[in-house]
């Protein structure tokens, strides 16, 4: 089996205007931005000091019509060292992932847990793309800068 802890949550915002006012109420500032065009969708993760919310803003396709284009709550995610290998735990046990191989998005590597397998509850399981080289990206102690995605 593998194991996963919490990465964040999507949320599907229909437009600019609603992530400002998501991001205000929840008291967090939009950051990295990845297009992801497999999904059609401008994908925004929030900066703050609590947990990371990622804010789903679809330019069309099968999220613009997420609860009849007025979006809300879409997933968890659930972060794993090795997303393959995730995929074939779940596959052992009669599981089978949205995507037949991880999707590429920008610093991740995703796919999707359709709800039928977890009561209507959409997963999305992430695996951190590795870096080529670490060290650029980290400040003095070591110690990665930039934050999380």
């Amino acid at each position: 089996m593998f194991h996963g802890k919490l990465h964040h949550v999507g949320i599907i915002v229909p437009d600019e205007a609603q992530l400002r006012e998501l991001c205000r109420i929840c008291g967090v500032a939009p950051g990295r931005r990845q297009y992801v065009a497999e999904y059609q969708a401008d994908c925004v993760f929030s900066e703050g000091p609590g947990g990371v919310i990622e804010f789903i803003i679809p330019r069309g396709g099968k999220l613009a019509k997420f609860n009849k284009g007025f979006g809300g709550l879409h997933h968890i995610a659930i972060e794993v060292e090795d997303l393959n290998a995730a995929s074939a735990a779940l596959a052992a046990d009669g599981v089978r992932l949205l995507e037949s191989s991880p999707v590429d998005a920008g610093a991740l590597l995703i796919n999707f847990l359709p709800p039928v397998f977890s009561r209507g509850v959409v997963v999305e399981y992430v695996q951190a793309k590795k870096q080529a080289n670490p060290a650029a990206n980290a400040d003095e102690s070591g110690v990665a800068t930039g934050g999380k995605p």
